[in-house]
């Protein structure tokens, strides 16, 4: 049953439980009504019987017949069946009154109701059954009260077929209302449920798309506090983040496998270099101690830059893994000197100059790092630079941010360029930048910290020629003005 019940759509579930908690309520209340109704009835009736035996009690019985016929009595507004019997105190029935629709109908037997019987009543009205004609039965309403001017009683009667007649007739007409009512109820409550769940289908549509490959797919934003605007909010905000992540895949495995690419590439030169050094020793070309110096030096400088770009590719691989930041506050304006320091050691033929309106600039920092990043921008701007030139590191602060500029006045980098410099392997000039002993990752190192650090890093041109590298910290930095 539970199976069954399982299989049955969501829509079907609530409309029949809605229309089954309509039909039960419906029930009770015509159930109730017809309860209210055969007690209103019934009561109406025995106040209509207990006042025609009062006002009967008192009268002659020998001239009541003529009273009644002459019109001197005058009766409650019985309805045309009534039935009105004298007793003696034995029960016996000394005279009965029939309205004029009575006549030839089965009354009761009032043999039962000698004086003491009708005095245990107290006046209060009951229910006698008749056997009629075909087994039938007729049921009748009586009261029963002692006679005032006589030793006997007074009877009167009222057959209940027409109060069960519209109890009857109520019952049809309140169970084909109820029938009516739950068609249109059941009718409203599936359009209703049925439009209330049509979003539910967008929805279906969404993950067929989805699954099909169409990550781009969106539900339609719906406004207000319902419950589908919420449901579609947080059903868009998982799709964004399964497009991004989706992406996010894609772009990885792609970066990937240029990384794979370019980096067989960088190495193959100098294995290649060795390798033939190698060979021509083995076969001996190489014997004099001048050329085997030669070969020798040179497969000391190819080890050495593969051993730089193996150390390139380690760390980025660490800054690709989250917490590999070592945070700490630092000064920055010594860090960026001490830069300034090592590179006018390194650089002879390069100027070197450093900028700052802080005397001190503290921020949270991993400070090896960002000077790796210094050095690099610096190594790069230097490297570039024309002779006698200068490369300038500028600081400037704020509350929320610091930003770093390293700005050289040499050939600059077309402005198509300047986003792909920052990528893996890649050289403005290839042939000048291997002359240089570039390895193409030092710009994408200095990124990738950047970024590690909630930081932005581009760059711009110049004013007058040349390339101007920006980076960004976010930071609540400590800044003492110079």
């Amino acid at each position: 049953m539970l199976a069954i019940w399982e299989r049955i759509s969501l829509r079907s579930k609530l409309t029949a439980l809605a229309v089954s908690l309509i039909g039960l309520l419906l029930t009770v209340s015509s159930a109730g009504t017809v309860a209210l109704l055969s007690t209103y009835l019934q009561q109406t009736t025995d106040a209509l019987l207990l006042s025609t035996a009062n006002s009967l009690r008192s009268e002659n019985p020998l001239q009541l017949e003529q009273r009644v016929s002459s019109g001197d009595l005058a009766l409650p507004s019985l309805p045309s069946d009534y039935y009105i019997a004298i007793l003696d105190a034995e029960g016996n029935q000394f005279l009965g009154l029939v309205s004029a629709s009575g006549g030839g109908r089965t009354v009761p037997n009032f043999s039962f109701l000698a004086l003491d019987a009708v005095v245990e009543t107290e006046a209060t009205p009951f229910d006698v059954e008749v056997q009629v004609e075909g087994g039938l039965d007729s049921h009748w309403r009586m009261v029963a009260i002692p006679l005032t001017r006589a030793n006997g009683s007074v009877v009167v009667a009222l057959p209940t077929s027409s109060n069960r007649q519209i109890i009857a007739q109520y019952g049809v007409i309140g169970a084909r209302f109820g029938i009516f009512l739950l068609v249109v109820s059941g009718l409203s409550i599936w359009l209703t449920i049925n439009s209330a769940l049509r979003p539910l289908k967008e929805v279906e549509r969404t993950a067929s798309a989805v699954k099909a490959g169409k990550f781009n797919s969106r539900l339609v934003e719906r406004h207000g506090k319902t419950e589908i605007g919420r449901l579609n909010g947080a059903l868009n905000s998982m799709l964004d983040s399964i497009e991004s992540a989706v992406s996010g895949k894609d772009k990885t495995l792609n970066q990937m496998r240029r990384f794979v690419s370019d980096a067989s590439h960088e190495l193959r030169t100098p294995l290649v270099t060795v390798r033939g050094y190698a060979e021509l020793y083995r076969m001996g070309a190489i014997k004099k101690p001048k050329d085997v110096a030669e070969a020798m030096q040179r497969i000391e400088s190819e080890a050495i830059r593969m051993s730089g770009l193996v150390e390139s590719l380690l760390t980025l691989t660490r800054l690709d893994e989250l917490g590999s930041l070592n945070k700490e506050r630092h000064e920055l304006v010594v860090l960026a000197k001490q830069v300034v320091k090592d590179a006018s050691v390194a650089n002879p033929d390069v100027k070197f100059a450093f900028e700052t309106n802080e005397q001190l600039i503290e921020i949270q920092i991993d400070a090896d790092r960002i000077k790796q990043v210094l050095t690099n921008l610096v190594a790069n701007a230097a490297r570039f630079a024309p002779k006698n030139s200068e490369v300038a590191i500028r600081l400037s602060a704020s509350k929320d941010k610091v930003l770093v500029q390293v700005i050289d006045h040499g050939e600059g980098i077309p402005e198509p360029l300047r986003e792909k410099i920052f990528d893996r392997f890649y050289r403005v000039d290839n042939s000048r930048n291997r002359d240089t002993g570039g390895s193409g990752l030092g710009l994408a190192i200095a990124s990738a910290i950047v970024m590690n650090h909630q930081g932005k890093i581009w760059v711009s041109e110049t004013p007058g020629g040349g390339a101007t590298f920006n980076f960004e910290l976010p930071s609540t930095a400590s800044i003492t003005k110079a």
